[in-house]
């Protein structure tokens, strides 16, 4: 039977939780029971560890996230972040499985999201940057552009 990650690697769940608890104490550290269906889409499966939390944006709505741990982490996967409620029913910015594109390729897909640099915290800071990109796509009908690599 495979090792968890986190039993390979109690530090790294140690300062994952530490992090989140400074950073993001509204977050909740889970083991899945059971699947975890979010809006059709199964976004933990038994076993696997991930956070739930919430989000208050900018506009003061408040959105459920779910962050869902690869069972190969760190470096073997990214950690995959929905939107629990409310449904969000539009597609931008999403994988076929749900799972929120939270990093723009503009830069050639270097440098972000995945390695053993990125933690729950990095993710819950990308989940509210697409929350806020969502908001304005919900007034304009677009979806803002990424112009952060083109300033430099």
């Amino acid at each position: 039977m495979p090792v968890n990650w986190w039993e390979k690697e109690p530090g790294r769940l140690r300062t994952e939780v530490k992090l989140m608890y400074q950073k993001f104490p509204q977050f909740e550290l889970g083991q899945a029971e059971d699947d975890h269906i979010v809006n059709n889409w199964k976004a933990v499966s038994i076993g696997q560890k991930y956070w739930m939390g919430q989000l208050k944006t900018v506009a003061g709505n408040i959105y459920t996230v779910l962050l869902a741990y690869p069972n190969y982490y760190p470096g073997g996967g990214e950690i995959k972040a929905y939107i629990v409620s409310p449904h969000i029913s539009h597609g931008n910015h999403r994988y076929g499985d749900g799972h929120l594109c939270l990093y723009s390729n503009d830069h050639g897909g270097k440098g972000q999201g995945a390695g053993p640099g990125m933690t729950a915290v990095s993710y819950v800071a990308w989940v509210s940057a697409w929350l806020h990109a969502h908001e304005i796509f919900e007034k304009k009908g677009v979806w803002p552009e990424n112009s952060f690599f083109k300033r430099f």
